[in-house]
């Protein structure tokens, strides 16, 4: 029974990473951004280029006729992603080196299809996950991803392995594990810095779990592996460019998420974007206090409408199938996809958009369902802490989200943890309904 279990397991897994590496490998072919190293793109590109050929992380071009020409440090974005396309980039604009990235990235999301599979396995039935990989499999955002040069496909990798590693650690709670567990988070807060105060509210996960003396000892044990690996890149910040970069991102992050409904005054045509349409936005955007203290003079002004819009529509906002700094699927804008004319494409772009809604629905009832004490009358006490861990990633980016900008895109490398609290939900729903049933 083992042995054939083990088959299933397997045959499963190959017929969706199949699936998940033929629809990724097919729209990084055909897919023709139009601009591919504009906005932020061209940010992350001329970062990875001058750290490989300057020795210098900087988001400086330097002199134009002078590819060699000195650059001035900054810190405007984390470097987990520049250092990623140092491996494949060998000049400042080369479509070679861009289909080489696009090429690795589409690897990359079908590896990631795989920790996923393993990770839904921790804490639901095989048949559950392996369903619920299908829709990670099918997911067009995640697909189409794969084809810009941004931080979605490999912070979504790293979110995925930290869910792996965290069943793996639930399952063997252990010092070395918990360093190795903080080594990843680490990792995946250097692509993104939205991961920066997870450690804080993880060490309550802990002293919960697992007691005062144990949940201590393991939150050291993370915070050890979370600090090796970030404490390089705050260390070089606090020397070379004394960490003005990093207040100018909080400040973007708060400034840009003030706005009700994401326009200015209301104004329809300043959606998106509202920050450009404001004529004191550099005022409010000088340091940290300003822009608090104008968030706070707006709510204080108009409080029923910042209090929808910060606690009701910023959660459905960042959770919206369409991307508010693209089209549908689309961050930046395609000549060509296979989603315009494969009917497989298209098919499953329907199917996911239909149901999208609904996901997002079971999702929120799955965060809150797996701290419900009545789990241990049907689950592994070790299947419903690493849901709660998942349960904790959610609800701490949604709160992060709150507080500042709920840009769809930031949600797209969450579709793993997505689909696997809207099944674990479903799961339970059904064992609850079967128990039910059996007792009447």
């Amino acid at each position: 029974m083992k042995k054939y279990s083990s088959h299933t397991t397997l045959l499963l897994l190959g017929i969706i990473l199949t699936l998940g590496f033929y629809l990724r490998i097919k729209s990084v072919g055909e897919t023709e951004v139009i601009a591919p190293l504009s906005k932020d793109a061209k940010l992350y590109y001329t970062y990875a280029y001058n750290l490989r050929y300057k020795h210098t992380y900087s988001m400086q071009t330097g002199k134009s006729a002078d590819l060699d020409s000195a650059v001035k440090p900054d810190s405007l974005c984390s470097p987990g992603y520049p250092l990623f396309l140092t491996l494949f980039i060998d000049s400042r604009s080369d479509k070679n080196a861009l289909n080489r990235i696009y090429l690795s990235q589409a690897i990359l999301s079908t590896l990631t299809l795989l920790f996923a599979f393993l990770f839904y396995k921790s804490f639901m039935p095989q048949y559950w996950s392996a369903a619920t990989s299908v829709l990670l499999a099918l997911s067009p955002h995640l697909i189409v991803a794969n084809s810009y040069i941004l931080t979605e496909t490999l912070f979504c990798f790293f979110l995925v392995l930290a869910g792996w590693g965290t069943g793996k650690f639930i399952q063997n709670p252990s010092f070395k594990i918990a360093a190795i567990l903080g080594i990843i988070l680490g990792t995946t807060n250097l692509i993104r810095p939205s991961l920066q105060y997870f450690p804080v509210v993880l060490s309550f996960f802990l002293l919960i779990n697992f007691g005062a003396k144990k949940g201590s000892h393991l939150f050291w044990g993370i915070l050890l592996g979370f600090t090796l690996i970030s404490a390089p890149w705050f260390i070089r910040n606090v020397i070379s460019v004394k960490g003005e970069s990093n207040r100018k991102l909080m400040i973007n992050f708060l400034h840009h998420g003030m706005y009700p409904d994401f326009m200015y005054d209301g104004k329809s045509g300043t959606y998106g974007f509202p920050y450009r349409y404001d004529p004191r936005a550099d005022e409010i955007n000088k340091d940290i206090p300003s822009v608090l203290n104008e968030i706070s003079t707006r709510f204080l002004r108009n409080p029923s409408k910042y209090l929808l819009w910060y606690l009701v529509k910023k959660p459905i906002i960042f959770w919206s199938w369409n991307l508010i700094q693209g089209r549908d699927v689309f961050v930046y804008p395609v000549s060509a996809s296979p989603y315009f004319y494969n009917k497989f494409f298209q098919w499953t772009h329907f199917l996911m958009y239909t149901f999208h809604g609904g996901i997002v629905f079971f999702c929120l009832f799955g965060s809150v369902m797996s701290w419900f004490p009545f789990l241990q009358n049907y689950l592994p006490h070790s299947s419903i802490l690493i849901a709660r861990f998942a349960s904790l990633l959610i609800i701490y980016f949604i709160l992060i989200h709150i507080i500042g900008a709920p840009f769809p895109r930031y949600s797209i490398p969450l579709r793993p943890y997505l689909y696997g609290l809207a099944a674990f939900f479903l799961h339970i729903l059904i064992l609850v309904f079967k128990k039910f049933r059996k007792d009447h």
